[in-house]
């Protein structure tokens, strides 16, 4: 159970800046899910949020199959159940390798990915994880996806980290059934 109500009627909400949140981000995503459901105790950043998580996501120079590999990689570096379980299976259909989905989860070696995907994963790796990035990965990226998208894929991973922050502290779960955060070894 979370540890605040998840506000996702507009019927919860009063105040201007609340209600122009609200209806901004159910003009972009036609509901309110379990992040922003807790952003909505902050109007601001729940509005502010969604548009930024709009631009990475939806309008950057990165396939739909690379999100979500940097999406379910930040996932697991934070250990976010909710994030996991709303990617896991998006990263599926967008055409992702299950194996690659599995090396991700379980934090396995690099070896089982091809080197596109092992370039995401170990960005994620280091950043989030070590907390610092190697000039190595960092060139691996730019090669893969120049100043533009290497700049995208580090705040793509960084908003994720938010995002997680925000499910981590106000214990939203993940659907029951949902894809499964393996445990850490």
């Amino acid at each position: 159970m979370a540890r605040l109500t998840p506000l996702t009627e507009r019927e919860q909400i009063s105040g201007e800046e609340a209600l122009v949140a609200f209806d901004a981000i159910i003009e972009s995503r036609g509901r309110i899910n379990g992040p922003q459901s807790m952003h909505m105790y902050a109007p601001e950043v729940a509005r502010w949020s969604t548009a930024l998580s709009d631009s990475l996501r939806f309008n950057s120079d990165l396939s739909e199959h690379d999100t979500e590999l940097a999406i379910i990689t930040a996932a697991r570096e934070m250990d976010c159940e909710f994030v996991w379980a709303a990617h896991a299976a998006a990263a599926l259909r967008v055409g992702a390798r299950p194996e690659a989905v599995e090396i991700i989860g379980n934090r396995e070696s690099l070896d089982g990915l091809t080197n596109e995907e092992a370039v995401i994963v170990r960005y994620g790796r280091e950043t989030l994880g070590d907390h610092k990035l190697s000039q190595e990965a960092f060139d691996a990226a730019l090669a893969q996806y120049g100043e533009r998208g290497t700049i995208i894929l580090g705040a793509l991973m960084g908003y994720y980290s938010m995002i997680a922050c925000t499910l981590i502290a106000t214990d939203v779960r993940p659907a029951e059934g949902a894809p499964v955060l393996p445990r850490r070894t």
